[in-house]
């Protein structure tokens, strides 16, 4: 297993903007490449991206640096307490957002662990939630050092906290799709990732269903915004196939194809490939967006690669 520098010599506060920057605007191929990034950043404690930006901006300017320190600490401190007792997590997270007025007195936050059995790269999964506040999704990596070398590299070639982490930021920052779930940061010394919070429709069932065929591709469209979020527009700057013509009448092709093609092109416009979309539906959630109108987000970049 490869091993990341923790040692901070000069005690600076993990701002993360330069190792950010770089994960953010640079594709690296595997986990030795983002190791090496991290190891070029030994004040940054492991951690890259930043801390919700509406928690950001509750934070005084007044040693910054110093309690955006802290949060990140005590944010890895609650992860480890989650392990064991879901209570003592929320609270210890609640007294240092309350403490840097993150959270108003009457705020707080509640940690739900969600199932992750069968997952392979999750070992826990939380949800923090509260009154009045943005959710987050917690994902815990699971501790993959007692692996074989051989299987270790094989299995962190395209997963793993280094890559998922890198792949996030990359994503996040070049491609700026609303179907991606954003990723705020993650801390590889800890072996977390806090990404927005993908709320599922509770057993969704659209009312619509996809026809067989249309009088014309936009009217198709028109049936997958309703049901998936996807518009016309974003349909044609991705050149999705959606279907093909035949005797004036335009022929959907079945929906989950429709959904690969989605992704499969966008990726493939900023180079990258993602060989988990056929295999495992659980990358996508369908949510709603800001008017309440269904969205489906890809959720896991897990499997992404540069072609």
């Amino acid at each position: 297993m490869l091993n990341i520098s923790t040692e901070n010599r000069n005690y600076k506060p993990a701002f993360t903007s330069g190792i950010t920057r770089k994960l953010s605007r640079n594709y690296y191929h595997c986990e030795a490449d983002v190791v090496e990034i991290f190891n070029k950043h030994p004040q940054k404690n492991g951690i890259a991206g930043q801390l919700p930006i509406n928690w950001i901006r509750k934070v005084g300017r007044t040693k910054k640096h110093e309690v955006i320190k802290e949060i990140y600490s005590q944010f890895a401190k609650t992860v480890e307490l989650a392990k064991t007792n879901i209570e003592n997590a929320a609270e210890n997270i609640n007294t240092v957002l309350r403490k840097h007025k993150i959270l108003a007195p009457n705020q707080s936050y509640n940690i739900v662990k969600i199932d992750t059995s069968g997952a392979v790269y999750t070992a826990n999964g939380y949800i923090l939630s509260g009154n009045n506040t943005y959710s987050y999704f917690i994902k815990e990596f699971s501790d993959l050092s007692s692996k074989s070398p051989r299987l270790y590299k094989l299995m962190t070639e395209s997963n793993g906290k280094y890559v998922e982490l890198a792949r996030a930021l990359n994503i996040n920052n070049r491609i700026k799709d609303r179907h991606i779930m954003h990723t705020h940061w993650g801390d590889t010394k800890n072996g977390y990732m806090v990404s927005e919070y993908v709320k599922p429709l509770k057993e969704y069932k659209s009312p619509i269903e996809i026809k067989e065929f249309y009088d014309s591709e936009k009217t198709l469209v028109n049936d997958l915004y309703k049901k998936y979020g996807f518009t016309y527009e974003e349909i044609k700057k991705y050149k999705v196939q959606t279907g093909y013509e035949y005797e004036d009448k335009f022929y959907s092709y079945p929906e989950d194809r429709i959904i690969y093609n989605y992704f499969s092109n966008m990726f493939e416009k900023y180079g990258l490939k993602d060989y988990d979309l056929h295999c495992n539906p659980d990358n996508y959630i369908i949510t709603t967006d800001k008017k309440g109108n269904p969205l489906l987000k890809l959720i896991d970049f897990g499997g992404i690669t540069h072609i």
